[in-house]
């Protein structure tokens, strides 16, 4: 057999036929004709004899050309489009988005917005804000390219966790719940507090279907007893670390005496992750109450009751 320099190109790809296999090299190939694969797996009998380093060879000239093509395609779309997932995205969330990012991190994403978008966005700022943006704005030419390409991904990151236009529009509230739910706590807080000066009905109607630890010690007893009660004992102890005594003492009143007996609080310091990853097992339990048509329990009805304290 010649050199590997020599091969011809249906002895390459019967090579490649021969090693990953028809039906896999096929699919490598969409443009070969049927004729053209028949004639490369007629050759493949003829180049079983190709030394092993020819066919790695081989095998390593065809991998790096496809992995060559597909960054190539890759990059060009990342360079070209960096800010592509700003894309059918509002004011409301692109104000959210950049609501703790840098002037100049502000301003980098502004200059990629058509100009009606500028300006809708450029009014969701704090005045002085806004002022600093526009300045930082003239001063975009300066940024080296490599710069906005990392501010396009770090915002391209944080843009996944926004939830998304549909769930802005009216009657959305439950299911843009649903997905403030998959959120942690400090996060959860955070947009549901720049909702209520964004868009204080939509706030309201989140609300509605929107439950947190923190409104634990308003259930009535009855049903802290079958929350608590169907959670293991050291998720209880977690959940309940650093609560107010009269929580605690409410919901250990509640389980059955054998649990009581078995309770220990968490001593000393615990992560805060720990404490929210128990209490969310909680807030858990309660969101499939609220699904189960079955059950007398809502979300919705409990948010609009009248509690007096």
């Amino acid at each position: 057999m010649a050199d590997q320099q020599k091969l011809a190109g249906i002895d390459k790809a019967a090579i490649l036929f021969d090693i990953l296999g028809a039906r896999l090299a096929g699919q490598l190939f969409p443009g070969l004709n049927d004729e053209e694969i028949i004639a490369v797996r007629q050759r493949v009998p003829h180049i079983k004899n190709t030394p092993f380093e020819q066919k790695k060879t081989v095998l390593e000239e065809f991998y790096f050309s496809f992995m060559s093509k597909k960054f190539a395609s890759e990059s060009k779309e990342a360079t070209s489009k960096p800010f592509a997932f700003t894309d059918g995205m509002s004011e409301v969330q692109l104000a959210y988005l950049i609501r703790s990012e840098p002037t100049k991190t502000m301003s980098i994403l502004l200059a990629q917005l058509p100009l009606p978008m500028q300006s809708a966005l450029l009014q969701r700022l704090p005045g002085d804000v806004r002022t600093q943006v526009i300045i930082a704005l003239g001063k975009i030419k300066d940024v080296p390219l490599q710069a906005v390409l990392e501010v396009a991904s770090e915002l391209k990151e944080k843009a996944k966790q926004i939830p998304p236009q549909a769930e802005y529009q009216e009657g959305g509230g439950k299911a843009m719940a649903g997905l403030l739910s998959t959120m942690d706590a400090k996060e959860q807080k955070q947009f549901l507090d720049y909702l209520a000066q964004e868009d204080p009905d939509l706030a309201k109607e989140v609300k509605k279907h929107h439950f947190t630890f923190d409104n634990i010690g308003l259930l009535s007893d009855a049903l802290l007893r079958d929350v608590f009660n169907n959670l293991d004992l050291d998720d209880v102890a977690l959940a309940l670390k650093g609560q107010d005594q009269e929580l605690t003492d409410r919901v250990l009143e509640n389980l059955p005496q054998k649990k009581q007996a078995m309770y220990e609080p968490r001593e000393g310091p615990v992560s805060r992750k720990q404490v929210e990853a128990a209490q969310k097992k909680v807030v858990e339990y309660i969101l499939q109450m609220d699904a189960d048509p079955s059950n007398e329990f809502s979300i919705e009805e409990f948010a609009e009751a009248d509690f007096i304290e």
